[in-house]
């Protein structure tokens, strides 16, 4: 019990040291280190689906948008929207503030009409939509299923966002797809 209290108390003083760095300072680079640091305390201890969790998620994602690497942000604020969709439902202020941020990188990637921003926020909605099928029906023993909505999560998420990065490869390992080799091997 001390061992995990440490845990915690370790992780929110490297959460805190990271969010400093990157709120007033603009040390984002220090910032990310720390922030990863207090984000993996928190998942050996919480597990990935807590609120300390996304939090973490939350200000990586902002420090990642902060220096410009898009495709990184949108990586962490999707894992804190997946967390705050399964936690609190898509229309929680906590949900809310995670889908603005979405929808900011996602134009900051290039997409500037409403109605193209829209569409990719409303992908990812569906694709977490499924990746939340897939692990229900995956805890009820029911693989074949499981396996069919990992894959309608992945080909969203190709569809928009392209062939590669963290979550479409995360999706495809829950569904038992490998990575397919380099070229040439």
């Amino acid at each position: 019990m001390t061992d995990r209290i440490q845990k915690l108390e370790a992780a929110q003083k490297h959460y805190d040291m990271g969010k400093d760095l990157s709120w007033n300072k603009g040390d984002f680079d220090t910032a990310l280190v720390e922030l990863k640091k207090a984000l993996d305390i928190r998942q050996s201890v919480w597990g990935m689906f807590h609120d300390e969790t996304s939090k973490s998620f939350y200000e990586i994602g902002r420090a990642l948008f902060a220096k410009k690497l898009y495709t990184d942000s949108l990586v962490a604020y999707r894992r804190c929207l997946r967390i705050r969709v399964t936690l609190y439902g898509k229309f929680h202020t906590e949900t809310k503030n995670a889908d603005h941020c979405v929808r900011l990188v996602v134009q900051a990637k290039g997409l500037y009409s409403a109605r193209e921003i829209n569409e990719a926020v409303d992908a990812i909605y569906r694709s977490i939509e499924h990746e939340i099928n897939g692990d229900t029906y995956r805890k009820a023993g029911r693989n074949a299923e499981a396996q069919l909505e990992y894959i309608k999560a992945a080909g969203i998420e190709e569809y928009f966002f392209g062939k590669t990065g963290e979550i479409i490869n995360s999706i495809n390992q829950k569904a038992g797809i490998k990575t397919p080799p380099p070229p040439g091997r």
